[in-house]
């Protein structure tokens, strides 16, 4: 898709794309070929926790602009239970700006209580 100039904005899903170390290759591969890079993030806040460590080690997006473009979190807020609703403390935006979570791993943590609510039995 990148050497046909397919696109114009690369937007993986990092759940559907094989994670985080496969969402860097590819995003490795737009800044190469002068595409943006934007990641579509859809379903649960482990998703956006994930996306936002991602997105903060991206360099920002200079070929096709003049000024550098810093790449954007998609930030759903269609209700959705599993995605706050399982964390200890709840991702926000605060004007617009998304602060990277800061703790161990994805620097989240699970609520293991609420997460039983959404198991299947």
């Amino acid at each position: 898709m990148f050497v046909s100039r397919a696109l114009d904005i690369a937007q993986p899903d990092i759940c559907a794309a094989r994670g985080l170390t496969e969402c860097k290759k590819i995003a490795d591969m737009a800044e190469a070929f002068g595409v943006r890079y934007n990641p579509h993030v859809w379903g649960t806040g482990i998703a956006i926790a994930a996306s936002l460590h991602l997105l903060a080690v991206l360099p920002p997006h200079t070929r096709s602009s003049p000024i550098p473009v810093a790449p954007l979190l998609e930030f759903d807020r269609t209700e959705n239970p599993l995605r706050q609703a399982i964390f200890t403390e709840p991702i926000e935006h605060t004007r617009g700006i998304v602060a990277v979570p800061n703790g161990s791993g994805l620097g989240i943590e699970i609520d293991r209580k609420a997460l039983a609510r959404f198991a299947r039995r």
